[in-house]
């Protein structure tokens, strides 16, 4: 693949072996999620995601309900683009 480079990151072991088992859930591997998750980010100018600071347990996963619904819009265009990229790869794959 021409223009490919390398990104080397570190990650907790047992966060990488469950994000490895989810993906793989997926039918995609760790490098297309990060892939996904980059040009996700490089298309929306944005994280692809809110980030939320954490204060305690009950506001940990409060969020808006126009922000969840958005969230939900922004995870199912991520999906959509994940079978994309996924249906493009066994379309183009050579074994």
């Amino acid at each position: 693949m021409a223009g490919v480079t390398t990104l080397s990151i570190k990650i907790d072991r047992d966060l990488k072996a469950q994000a490895d088992s989810l993906f793989n859930d997926m039918g995609m591997s760790m490098t297309t999620a990060v892939n996904v998750f980059i040009r996700q980010a490089v298309q929306q100018q944005a994280i692809p995601f809110q980030i939320y600071r954490t204060v305690d347990a009950d506001t940990k996963a409060a969020a808006p309900i126009d922000r969840k619904k958005a969230d939900v819009e922004q995870r199912r265009a991520a999906m959509q683009e994940i079978r994309d990229m996924i249906d493009g790869a066994d379309d183009s794959s050579v074994d």
